[in-house]
């Protein structure tokens, strides 16, 4: 998505290269993601109920019992019961990726923010290391071995 959005000084859209490399340097426009990772993991464990932390894997793992934990975070726990399990399977039905990138919206509609973002660009294939078909093994040893060294195992990444 930074590739496609973000222009450097020529006012070319960034090449998959520039925009990994800034992203390792932590000089994206939307500044350094591990920061921003750590800071929200830290709170979350200081405060667990103001900040709730999970990732894109373990959701897409077990999205029932990482829907119910929100939900319980929301103060809007499910019954126990027939009811709350179809409610549960009808939001994890309606969020899913292939229900959400399959949106009229999110095919044709754009958003402005800080340049104009297509709504397609937040979706690609929605599986866990998909980036694999992406990035250069270069690449990808980069982004793991700042991601070992900024995480360790507080966070729990498949990359």
């Amino acid at each position: 998505m930074v590739g496609r959005t973000v222009k450097c000084e020529q006012g070319k859209p960034w090449s998959l290269e520039i925009a990994v490399d800034q992203f390792c340097k932590g000089t994206l426009p939307f500044g350094p993601y591990y920061d921003h990772v750590l800071g929200y993991r830290k709170e979350s464990l200081e405060r667990p109920e103001k900040v709730l932390f999970m990732t894109y894997e373990e959701l897409k793992d077990d999205p029932k019992t990482h829907v119910r934990r929100l939900a319980k975070f929301l103060g809007c726990p499910f019954e126990d019961d027939e009811n709350g399990e179809e409610e549960l399977e009808d939001i994890v039905r309606s969020c899913s990726f292939e229900t959400l990138s399959n949106l009229e919206v999110n095919k044709s509609s754009e958003l402005k923010v800080h340049n104009i973002f297509p709504h397609n660009a937040f979706f690609r294939t929605g599986q866990v290391g998909d980036h694999l078909n992406f990035l250069k093994p270069e690449m990808i040893q980069r982004i793991d071995e700042i991601t070992n060294e900024k995480f360790g195992a507080e966070v729990n990444f498949i990359v």
